[in-house]
């Protein structure tokens, strides 16, 4: 009678429990930067449901064993051989990190978890040579790395935005001339590092580090000693290297390039980076661990150029959107913040994703309730409504949309789905957008005087850029205290649907005055762009006005006291056309 009772408890604990199931999207992940491809001998990150108990497991010794808390990966190559067991690092229920042994062979591999004698359906895995991911601070593959300063031989800071102290770390911005150590896995195969965290091969000749788009060669680019799978790469900064809270920190190794993530680099003496509104305090805060809130109204007009096949499609969008957000130390690197590009300089860095996300960024990571619409009035613009997006939390209204064919008598016709939607509404002048308040933002009103917009004076003569050459871009326009960022983008396909193609990018920004009026693009920037792809890639080169941050900041109270650390209400004026770099 016992013997069917605990066979019953453990048949109903384990339909109960369910089969392990593997996410549809990036089931399997670089463990730095959460992206897919996995480099044999690296650290990976597997997401799902039902892979392992609640509690979290991690592995408290060497050699790393192929089950850990009952679960298992198995990783089978789809053009036949014998199966590879990972090396298990920790699980919890939806989320569990193995490594994958130096012995896999780059191809396509059938990813199984089992766990409660069960299995999961198989996931089609990528296994690539090398893909280097950097560990952010908070964990997410993206924002500050997780990088350390060295100061003596018993002495490291924690890379962050100001000088302070983080349970029993220290932290502090880098300085110039400074060693820093990056970790993070992906580099290669080294079969030493695998079980036991020994060290037999060097990549530091194929490595280069990535700041602010300068290359570095490091001192020491391989596996840290006693960490099985863990990279470290030790680099020293230059003398002139670019200051600032987010500087892009990349790692290239070979031909293939790391996530973007940022350093906080300030000047020798200084105790905090200098960023272009947050207070030293309020950076001391992000800095030990705890977080800020912010705001972001832009009001934007966009105009794209599509040439194929001899015609041309002009097409230009009004729309405004807003967010609030609690960022930490993970919330600072970004488009919002210009990645703290110097004025007159460029940077290149390389992102995945959608083409939104390529030129937007990610949405935003804590979004915060400011009612459930905004509402913006102004020049063409009489109590519009601005609702918030169910799914981003965000606000979004597409204020207008124009299509024309140039050289069409009449203009395009009325085609469903084509041509226009709304009257223009962005106009030299004055804008205000006021929310009654919601669940984390009380009433505030928010007040932008819209200068004269920029224009692309010699956008037609641009559509053939030899890298080797540089590209000139000049306009006309622009207020007194206006910014003019120029950006392009070379990007492969790589995956995603017709409706929604992923892409691979190499992106280069630069920021002008807008008094200058023009502004070339180096070839030295260009040619860290690889060739246009073809029909399948997405080639672009821009520009967009905004203004400096001095104009539009405004203050809402939060409902749960305070105010906003920084609000903006700014503006994104900007044309985009289709290019090929050569």
């Amino acid at each position: 009678m016992r013997k069917a009772f605990c066979t019953i408890t453990f048949l109903t604990t384990a339909l109960a429990w369910g089969q392990p199931v593997l996410r549809s999207t990036d089931p399997v992940v670089n463990g730095g930067s959460y992206t897919p491809g996995i480099a044999p001998g690296s650290i990976f990150v597997a997401f799902g449901t039902n892979l392992a108990g609640d509690a979290v497991v991690l592995n408290q010794s060497l050699p790393l064993q192929p089950t850990l808390g009952g679960v298992s990966v198995r990783f089978t190559p789809v053009a036949g051989g014998p199966a590879i067991n990972a090396l298990m690092v920790y699980t919890t229920r939806n989320q569990i990190a193995g490594l994958l042994p130096s012995s896999a062979t780059p191809g396509d591999y059938n990813v199984t978890v089992t766990y409660n004698n069960q299995t999961s359906a198989p996931a089609r895995v990528s296994v690539v040579a090398r893909n280097f991911g950097i560990v952010s601070a908070d964990s997410s593959g993206s924002g500050q790395a997780q990088v350390q300063n060295y100061r003596t031989s018993t002495e490291w800071d924690l890379n962050r935005v100001a000088r302070g102290r983080l349970g029993q770390f220290t932290t502090a911005p880098a300085n110039p001339g400074q060693v820093l150590v990056i970790w993070g896995t992906g580099l290669g195969a080294d079969s030493a590092s695998d079980s036991n965290g020994g060290v037999g091969q060097n990549f530091t000749a194929q490595t280069r580090v990535l700041v602010g788009g300068r290359e570095i060669t490091p001192a020491y680019a391989g596996r840290s000693s006693g960490l099985p799978g863990t990279d470290q790469i030790n680099f020293t900064l230059p003398a002139d290297v670019m200051l600032g809270c987010s500087v892009p920190l990349q790692v290239r190794v070979g031909d293939t390039y790391s996530n973007t993530t940022f350093l906080a680099i300030a000047a020798t003496g200084r105790s905090a980076c200098e960023h272009p509104y947050l207070t030293e305090q309020q950076l001391l805060r992000i800095a030990e661990g705890g977080t800020i809130v912010n705001g972001y109204i832009t009001l934007s007009k966009q105009g794209t150029t599509v040439t194929q096949q001899g015609m041309t499609i002009d097409m230009t969008l009004e729309s405004l959107t807003a967010s609030f957000q609690r960022v930490g130390v993970g919330g600072l690197g970004g488009a919002q913040e210009g990645f703290g590009t110097v004025i007159g300089s460029c940077i290149v860095y390389r992102s995945r994703g959608d083409q939104e996300a390529l030129l937007t960024g990610p949405p935003p990571p804590q979004p915060l309730d400011a009612g459930a619409q905004l509402t913006l009035n102004g020049p063409n613009a009489n109590n519009i409504a601005i609702p918030r997006d169910a799914d981003t939390k965000s606000y979004y209204k597409l204020l207008a949309q124009t299509m024309s064919i140039p050289g069409l008598p009449g203009g395009l016709p009325n085609i469903p789905g084509l041509g226009g939607s709304g009257t223009p509404v962005i106009a030299q002048g004055t804008y205000t957008v006021r929310g009654t308040g919601g669940a984390d933002i009380g009433p505030f009103t928010a007040t932008l005087n819209m200068p004269q917009p920029i224009s692309w004076t010699n956008k037609d003569s641009i559509s053939q850029i030899n890298r080797a050459s540089g590209v000139t871009v000049n306009w006309s326009g622009g207020g007194a205290n206006d910014r003019v960022s120029i950006m392009g983008t070379s990007a492969e396909r790589t995956g995603g649907t017709e409706a929604r193609p992923i892409y691979s990018a190499a992106i280069f920004v630069c920021i002008a005055n807008a008094s200058a009026r023009t502004f070339t693009v180096p070839s030295s920037v260009l040619m860290q762009l690889p060739a246009s792809p073809g029909p399948e890639g997405l080639s672009i080169l821009g520009i967009q006005q905004f203004n400096d941050g001095s104009a539009g900041r405004f203050t809402a109270p939060l409902t749960a006291g305070g105010t906003t650390d920084y609000a903006t209400f700014n503006y994104a004026i900007g044309e985009l056309k289709n290019v090929t770099y050569r």
